[in-house]
């Protein structure tokens, strides 16, 4: 593979996770200020299409008919990144904490490499599997928070559920994002996922927002955080997420999913306040170990 290109990617990917860590901030402070997950989700991907639009409107026909031949893959690309993912992590930061939240996507590359051995038959070693469990376990110790008695009790933070949600649905895109039609480019399929998976967002955005009494932004810098959410972490992520795949693959690409939380704590600890607890070390610490193990084998050029 072209050095050069390589390290391409390992550049979008780190904007990428960075971006993202910011995302991750956003979805707090818009809990915050009383933004409700849904509303942010749906105008967040509407801004996203209003941009994009100007670049596609001469491709229409094209993307239309490149969907009428693929439009089973496009939908389940559609509703599991930009319906399920973003909006679940709304959702899960209403109540779960920055930092756990973000420590949780640590878990995708091993997600990643279980379900490319699931769907595609992908070969995976037996340091891998050990990797994925070790990986797993760090995972529900930041879940039950470093006590087994809230397993037992079945006592959890409610976000903490939605964070297991909404990593599972990026790793299974990130898993199936090699299906995506050769035919067209990046601009365009991101135009259709998210012209798509909002259509799915707005039935619930209707209900959450008639039950509120409010369909407008209407919260304090609440635009700004919808600006935020939609330019940074939703157009150019999804962008630089997408070409580095195609340059490096998922499982690589995955692994780079770890800088998320490493980006977000600080910014949470430092302007947020918010304080790193001992299953926070332990369960990340786990997470990466196990990481390293998934890894390792790559690292030694023989995967």
């Amino acid at each position: 593979m072209d050095k050069s290109k390589t390290f391409t990617a390992y550049f979008f990917l780190i904007l990428a996770t960075a971006l993202w860590g910011g995302n991750v901030i956003a979805a707090k402070i818009a809990s915050n200020i009383s933004l409700e997950p849904i509303k942010l989700s749906f105008f967040r991907n509407l801004v996203v299409i209003i941009i994009l639009f100007p670049f596609v409107i001469n491709k229409i026909n094209i993307i239309y008919e490149i969907f009428i031949k693929n439009w089973k893959i496009i939908i389940i690309l559609s509703i599991f990144s930009v319906s399920i993912f973003n909006t679940s992590m709304n959702i899960a930061l209403t109540t779960s904490s920055v930092i756990s939240a973000s420590l949780m996507p640590s878990f995708a590359p091993s997600l990643i490499i279980i379900l490319s051995l699931i769907i595609f038959n992908s070969k995976i070693s037996n340091l891998q599997i050990i990797g994925v469990v070790i990986s797993f376990i760090g995972f529900i110790n930041i879940i039950i928070r470093g006590d087994l008695l809230n397993l037992s009790s079945l006592n959890f933070v409610t976000g903490d559920i939605w964070m297991l949600g909404c990593v599972s649905c990026w790793a299974f895109y990130s898993a199936m994002i090699r299906k995506i039609p050769k035919e067209i480019d990046n601009i365009s399929f991101l135009f259709l996922i998210f012209f798509i998976g909002n259509f799915f967002v707005l039935p619930f955005y209707i209900f959450e927002s008639n039950y509120h009494q409010s369909f407008s932004i209407n919260e304090q810098n609440g635009l700004l955080v919808v600006l935020y959410a939609a330019i940074g972490p939703a157009l150019i992520s999804y962008l630089l997420w997408i070409k580095a795949i195609k340059i490096i693959g998922a499982n690589n690409s995955g692994l780079f999913l770890n800088l998320i939380p490493i980006f977000s704590s600080l910014i949470s600890i430092i302007f947020l306040k918010e304080k790193l607890e001992s299953f926070h070390i332990v369960g990340g610490l786990l997470i990466f170990i196990g990481i390293y193990l998934v890894i390792r084998k790559s690292a030694n050029g023989q995967n």
